[in-house]
């Protein structure tokens, strides 16, 4: 029964658009697409999408022998072609040394798909000897993203392309306790993304914000009360975010989520008061 209930929840609230092959080649086709966080989860799930497409795809993540494999395996299974790099968003030169890479190969990018994020549940009083907690959060979800937007510009505005930023239905949510690094981060590239929305859309660039709710990716796995809820499956996930590069919108979000947005704002005097008494609770 409990499964039951928990696939009728994300049949109901964790569907995405649908997209058809014929829908992604003819807004994908001859296209380079940029996807970063491209080895593991959604982002493995776009470039599997696309790979049947005629197109450029420019796969980055840490882990080299992944993509590798990746790239072995789609290029076999596909038409693209496929470049990878191997960056980690976590260094302060990462968006320069992709941009680099780049430039050396003479790749000019028409679709930005920024998908790579760091999530770190944990109360600000274990982080009093952890400053990487707040560098990596920020680097990965923000510095890095905004930085590689902004050195792919010129490119983007000649293509009239695309920016996709993955985000999370928390960034228009109360901001919940121990995720303090995790909601400042996505906050942050949220607020960069909506201020040059029209500064780019002058010259026909669409900048778009996926917000995701909970999706089954490994980086919920180390989070143990994840593990029996309802979530969104990568594929799905995947849709909602290629959805996002083929449509101009500012930006793609549950259907239910402006309602609880509107009721975070309302309660938010209640909801901080039962955060409180629940970490009181914790502590004894």
């Amino acid at each position: 029964m409990q499964e039951i209930l928990k696939q009728l929840c994300e049949s109901l609230f964790f569907q995405a658009p649908s997209l058809s092959a014929a829908t992604l080649k003819q807004h994908f086709e001859n296209k380079t697409i940029l996807i970063t966080g491209a080895s593991y989860g959604i982002g493995e799930a776009c470039a599997t999408l696309l790979a049947p497409i005629q197109c450029r795809l420019v796969l980055v993540a840490r882990s080299t022998d992944k993509l590798t494999a990746l790239q072995k395996q789609l290029t076999q299974q596909g038409q693209c072609q496929i470049e990878i790099i191997s960056a980690d968003l976590y260094q302060p030169t990462a968006a320069e040394d992709i941009f680099q890479h780049l430039k050396a190969k003479n790749i000019h990018v028409d679709i930005l798909i920024h998908n790579a994020g760091k999530s770190i549940q944990r109360s600000v009083w274990e982080s009093l000897d952890r400053p990487q907690d707040i560098d990596r959060t920020i680097h990965i979800n923000y510095i890095n993203p905004a930085q590689l937007t902004r050195l792919l510009l010129p490119d983007l505005k000649k293509a009239q392309g695309k920016v996709v930023i993955v985000s999370t239905i928390n960034a228009k949510l109360f901001a919940p306790p121990l995720w303090s690094n995790y909601q400042a981060s996505k906050t942050a590239m949220q607020q960069w993304i909506l201020s040059i929305q029209p500064e780019l859309a002058v010259y026909g660039v669409n900048a778009s914000l996926i917000y995701l709710p909970l999706v089954r990716t490994r980086m919920i796995e180390p989070t143990k009360q994840y593990q029996q809820m309802p979530a969104m499956q990568v594929q799905h996930a995947a849709q909602a975010v290629l959805s996002g590069a083929i449509h101009h919108q500012r930006q793609w979000q549950p259907w239910w989520l402006p309602f609880a947005s509107v009721l975070s704002k309302i309660f938010a005097t209640p909801i901080y008061y039962f955060y409180l008494h629940w970490l009181k609770r914790k502590q004894n």
